[in-house]
């Protein structure tokens, strides 16, 4: 006989089987019991949760010949049907790999008929955010006026993209994660079933890595039990799951605390020598300063953490050689650096320079996005100087070097002459210039087109800078021989995502141009309009200032 995986062999097949989510069990038995079955429910939840499992149980249930307390007996002809597959009126779709609208339209069909064998025929869509939009629009009338002996159960784990029309039209559950309580009294029950022990750390921590998800949990006890051990224990956890050891985490935080840069670089170095991934590891260590950090509040906060004593032990030991701003601070630069290890190509370099970071306290970068008063009040101050400068006739951007200089330019404000030098742009000291309105919050553009998730754009700007031209254009420099990237960053969706990102940024559109940093001189004119009197002469029209610009 084949091998039957846990989760699968431990699928509930009751109500009261259900770990769990008693809110929605209670509703759906109720249902069944005063013969109110919706026709359309929508249930909504991480990986895991039980939706498709009470979606099985609920359309037997209503289709049970001799239901018990509204739970499906499991014995009648019309149960043993459905749980073998032989009756064909009880239909699971996954919308993943069938999202067109031939395949909703094959549905449409269908439901006109009337059930061969049971009271009801239930159509179960799994993942049904991956349905198309031409999809949902074929769906939407069987939805809103479908036969009465039919009922769609929809699942999907991001209720999000599903349209306000199919919402409105569904009762919707919420599923919750599973507590961790309810996980470990799960897993000790089939444990026990398969006659083998495991301890109880091992049990928290199958049930701390799972994060509520009931299928994970047993998948992972499943790979332990398979080691072929009497006796599984917290390190055998550790290993099948592909976690760092908890010693490597507890000198790694330690060397952190303490500003210990060769010893962090050196935890990393063996983390990845014993061939583990640096992403888990990551997320180990924000769970730490986490602990630490609730540890450091106290009160309540205590009753947050789940580990044991042998646990806590080192993050106890800590908490006095850290302040809890700067445990705040540890915490918000590690997950900054496991969301851009996600899409790392050299994951070691990136961790290493968190690392060094968080030892030598340097600033962690936010968004200006984050802090809307912040953005305000940094462009008004900008506007005021600019005000000023205009006004009091002085240099706007001076720069001095050794080039020749083009001759000297007169602005003429309110009849106040100011004399400005500007060099000349020759193919020698073009990159000179370009560095004089070198685009100083290009970072922050990047760092935003990365929260947008456009991952590919975002990684072929890594090396990049930028300047503004005399016209405005925001020219981005790729630097090296480098065929490849041009070509991508200049397709039409590439400069429309670099351009919203500028826009949300600075505050102003601005056409983008990409080019490589060897054609710079050839990019410029010699007798482009210099960008200080562009704007000085913007700023002028747009206030009615008087201006006269004299050679």
């Amino acid at each position: 006989m084949a091998h039957i995986a846990l989760y699968r062999k431990w699928r509930p097949l009751t109500f009261e089987d259900v770990v769990e989510q008693r809110h929605i069990v209670t509703t759906l038995k109720n249902s069944i019991k005063n013969n109110t079955v919706s026709h359309a429910y929508l249930f909504c939840g991480t990986r895991g949760t039980g939706k498709t499992t009470l979606a099985k149980i609920f359309a037997r249930a209503v289709n049970c010949t001799n239901p018990k307390d509204g739970s499906p007996c499991n014995e009648c002809m019309t149960c043993k049907g459905i749980l073998d597959g032989s009756i064909l009126d009880v239909i699971e779709i996954d919308a993943a790999s069938n999202n067109g609208v031939d395949d909703v339209r094959e549905i449409k069909e269908a439901v006109m008929y009337v059930p061969t064998v049971t009271r009801y025929k239930v159509y179960i869509i799994d993942e049904v955010h991956m349905l198309s939009t031409g999809a949902f629009n074929a769906l939407l009338k069987t939805l809103e006026e479908p036969p009465a002996n039919v009922v769609f159960i929809l699942a999907t784990t991001e209720p999000h993209k599903l349209p306000a029309t199919i919402l409105s039209r569904c009762q919707r559950f919420d599923f919750k994660r599973i507590t961790a309580k309810g996980i470990e009294k799960r897993l000790k029950v089939i444990a026990a079933d398969c006659n083998v022990s495991v301890e109880d750390d091992a049990i928290r921590l199958i049930a701390r890595i799972s994060e509520g998800g009931m299928r994970d949990a047993i998948s992972l006890l499943d790979q332990c039990i398979n080691m072929g051990k009497t006796t599984i224990t917290h390190r055998d956890v550790l290993e099948m799951s592909g976690l760092s050891a908890a010693e490597a985490v507890n000198t790694f935080a330690e060397a952190i605390i303490d500003k210990n840069v060769p010893v962090a670089l050196n935890a990393i170095k063996e983390a990845i020598d014993q061939g583990r991934d640096l992403k888990p590891f990551c997320n180990q260590l924000i769970l730490w300063f986490r602990n630490l950090m609730l540890l450091k509040n106290g009160g309540e906060a205590l009753n947050l953490i789940d580990l044991s004593e042998e646990e806590l032990q080192p993050v106890t030991n800590a908490a006095d050689r850290i302040d809890l701003e700067r445990t705040l601070k540890i915490i918000e630069e590690l997950s900054e650096t496991e969301a851009q290890l996600r899409w790392a190509e050299n994951p070691r370099i990136i961790m290493e320079v968190a690392a060094v970071k968080l030892c030598s306290d340097m600033p962690v970068y936010r968004h200006p996005s984050n802090d809307v008063l912040a953005g305000l009040e940094m462009k008004l101050q900008q506007l005021e100087d600019r005000i000023s400068q205009i006004q009091q006739g002085i240099n706007l951007n001076p720069v001095h070097s050794g080039k020749k200089a083009k001759p000297a330019k007169t602005v003429m404000v309110k009849s106040e002459p100011v004399e400005e030098k500007i060099p000349a742009k020759t193919e020698s000291n073009y990159h000179n210039a370009g560095e004089k309105n070198r685009l100083s919050e290009w970072p922050h553009v990047i760092e935003y087109i990365r929260s947008e998730n456009r991952m590919k754009v975002y990684a072929y700007l890594l090396d990049t800078w930028c300047f503004i031209s005399g016209d405005g254009t925001a020219n981005v420099v790729v630097q090296g021989d480098d065929a490849l990237k041009k070509t991508v960053l200049s397709r039409k969706d590439s400069l429309e995502v670099i351009e919203n990102a500028i826009s949300h940024v600075l505050g102003r559109d601005m056409k983008v141009k990409i080019v490589e940093e060897k054609n710079l001189a050839s990019e410029t004119s010699e007798n482009e309009t210099d960008p200080v009197l562009e704007k000085i002469m913007k700023f002028a029209s747009e206030n009615n200032i008087p201006l006269k610009i004299e050679e």
